[in-house]
């Protein structure tokens, strides 16, 4: 991702879209049988359905070009992720968990317990008595469990994407000096997936406000949009876990942000409902605006 797009999409994002762009942009603990089955099921059945367009033209036959053009349409129009190994061994269940005297003792140790998308950052926490497990997203980034896919930045899109957090201030906040924030280093797993699943959605979000702006809800990218925030809201997609007292109201947001994205994603029919869905909309990005000044009031903390 271009670091002068980036910051395009999210100052997009922050303010009402613009009427003349010429083209389109772009639960933390789960049961673990419940995540289990989910993943299975998504293994069992590879094909994903692209959803359709309901934008087809009569009469004309679907060239091999156009079909190129159709895919190229939806990896365009997709919330981009990052591919991670499997979170799960070959018998399906979590490889590495812990005990909570354990997650204790590194928490402890580290401040905040992260680890690599490479070393099996999903991971049980089994609580003193063992008998219930709790699995946990200890990194920064929102997971798929099922697809084994992670909603990350690329690192070079970090610094800036810190920067326009760090910027975006409730008044009582205009003149702090920026050293009374914390760094990005210094930011938990959750701020940090926050900070980045907000500006890996900015574009689903732009688009989608110029297509109902400019009334094309028949649009093929549309459907594409609503799949992207259904998978969000998925109970297989986990946000990282909390690990601060800011942590724990900041995840309380994030689950009410999965269930909008989950009501976006599977409302049916928005051409015939039209005010209803933007609606929808509106409550969505007014939320997304909401929580980035959260984070902004979190990393002063």
């Amino acid at each position: 991702m271009k670091k002068t797009v980036l910051l395009l999409l999210i100052l997009l994002l922050l303010s009402a879209c613009s009427p003349d762009r010429d083209t389109l942009q772009k639960e933390n603990t789960a049961d673990a049988n419940a995540a289990k089955e989910k993943s299975e099921q998504s293994r069992n059945n590879e094909e994903e359905t692209i959803p359709p367009s309901s934008k087809e033209t009569a009469d004309s036959e679907t060239s091999d070009e156009d079909q190129d053009e159709d895919g190229d349409l939806y990896a365009l129009a997709k919330i981009q992720t990052v591919e991670i190994p499997s979170v799960y061994d070959k018998e399906g269940n979590f490889p590495h968990n812990l005990t909570q005297e354990e997650y204790e003792k590194l928490s402890k140790e580290q401040g905040i317990v992260r680890y690599a998308l490479d070393d099996h950052p999903i991971r049980g926490i089994t609580n003193q008595g063992g008998k219930v497990t709790n699995v946990t997203n200890l990194t920064d980034a929102l997971i798929d469990i099922a697809e084994s896919r992670a909603y990350q930045l690329p690192d070079s899109a970090v610094p800036e994407a810190y920067q326009l957090f760090l910027q975006t201030r409730a008044d009582e906040f205009a003149n702090t000096p920026d050293s009374q924030y914390r760094t990005w280093e210094e930011a938990t797993n959750l701020e940090r997936g926050i900070m980045q699943i907000v500006l890996l959605i900015a574009p689903s979000l732009n688009d989608l406000g110029y297509l109902i702006e400019n009334d094309e809800f028949e649009h093929p990218v549309f459907p594409i949009i609503q799949e992207d925030f259904f998978n969000l809201g998925s109970p297989t997609v986990l946000v990282p876990g909390p690990q601060t007292g800011t942590d724990l109201a900041l995840f309380e947001e994030m689950m009410k942000m999965k269930s909008m994205w989950e009501e976006l994603g599977k409302f049916e029919h928005p051409s015939e409902n039209k005010e209803a869905f933007e609606e929808v909309y509106k409550t969505l990005r007014s939320e997304t605006n909401n929580l980035i000044v959260r984070v902004n009031y979190a990393l002063t903390e």
